[in-house]
C-alpha cells in the first residue's frame, strides 16, 4: 500500500489549516494541518478526477510515505483513503500532505482532517438528534452527537452502493462497513486504512463488517461526543443514514 520515498518531489507548500478543513490539491500542491488534537484524527483523501492519483504523506519526523486513490467511479467520486494519527501519542502535531509534480496533468485530490472536534469548514457538520430520527449523507459529511447518561442504539443505514465509515468515540476510531462483503475487511486493512508510524496501534481501532444494509451498536452515553464520519461515496441522500435512539 504504501512506499516510502526521499522527497516531496519538489512540491510546494500551498497552505496551513488549523481547523481541519477541506481543500484540493492539484499536481506541486501542498497543505499542512496544524493544530491537530491530542486524540486520534483520521487525514481523509479522495481522488476526485478521472486520473489514478498518488499523494505524499509527511507525519512525526519519518520520511515521506506514498499512497495511490484510485480514479473516479460511476457514483462521481472514489473510495476515500484514510490515514489514521494519535497526536496524543506521537506528540507530532502537524501533518503534509502533498500531491507531487511528476502526476498527470489534471490530477487532484481532496483532503480534510476528522476528529471528534472538527474539520469546521467545507464539509457538512450535522447534529445527531437522540430520538431515533435519522442524518443523511450528502457528499463530505461529519455527523456527531453528545449523549447524557443513558442507553443508545446507534444505527449507520446504507443504500444500494453500500457504506465505509469512521466512527470516533474516546480514543478510538472504528471502521464501520454495511451492505459490504465480508472479504472488504483485507481490502480496507491493506489499501483503504493506513497506520504506518501513526502512534494508533491495532488494539486502538477495528474494522467492523456487515453484509446486511444496516449496522447497529448499543453504546452508554457519558456526555462525551461521539462522530461518525463517512470515507465512502455519498452524492446523494440515498446513498446512507445514521441515527441514534435513546433505549433506557
Amino acid at each position: 500500500m504504501a512506499i516510502a520515498v526521499e522527497t516531496l518531489n519538489a512540491v510546494q507548500l500551498k497552505k496551513s489549516i488549523d481547523d481541519g478543513s477541506r481543500t484540493t490539491l492539484g499536481t506541486g500542491d501542498a497543505v499542512t494541518f496544524t493544530n491537530l488534537p491530542n486524540q486520534p484524527v483520521a487525514i481523509v483523501a479522495y481522488n476526485n478526477t478521472g486520473n489514478t492519483t498518488s499523494f505524499n504523506v509527511v507525519y512525526n519526523n519519518q520520511a515521506p510515505t506514498s499512497y495511490q486513490i484510485d480514479s473516479v467511479q460511476s457514483q462521481g467520486f472514489s473510495l476515500g483513503l484514510a490515514y489514521l494519527i494519535n497526536p496524543g501519542v506521537t506528540h507530532a502535531s502537524e501533518i503534509t500532505v502533498s500531491v507531487p509534480k511528476t502526476e498527470q496533468q489534471g490530477s487532484s485530490i481532496d483532503v480534510y482532517a476528522v476528529s471528534l472536534y472538527f474539520p469546521l469548514g467545507k464539509i457538512q457538520n450535522q447534529e445527531i438528534p437522540l430520538d431515533g430520527r435519522a442524518v443523511h449523507f450528502n457528499g463530505y459529511s461529519r455527523s456527531y452527537a453528545t449523549p447524557p447518561l443513558a442507553w443508545y442504539a446507534l444505527t449507520v443505514q446504507s443504500g444500494n452502493t453500500g457504506q465505509v465509515g469512521l466512527y470516533f468515540s474516546g480514543n478510538r476510531i472504528d471502521v464501520i462497513a454495511v451492505n459490504t462483503p465480508n472479504e472488504i475487511k483485507e481490502v480496507l486493512r491493506t489499501k483503504v486504512i493506513a497506520t504506518s508510524g501513526s502512534g494508533i496501534a491495532s488494539a486502538d481501532f477495528d474494522i467492523l463488517v456487515n453484509p446486511g444494509n444496516s449496522y447497529t451498536k448499543n453504546f452508554y452515553g457519558v456526555s462525551s461526543q461521539l462522530v461518525y464520519s463517512p470515507i465512502s461515496a455519498a452524492n446523494t441522500t440515498q446513498d446512507g443514514s445514521i441515527s441514534i435512539q435513546k433505549i433506557s
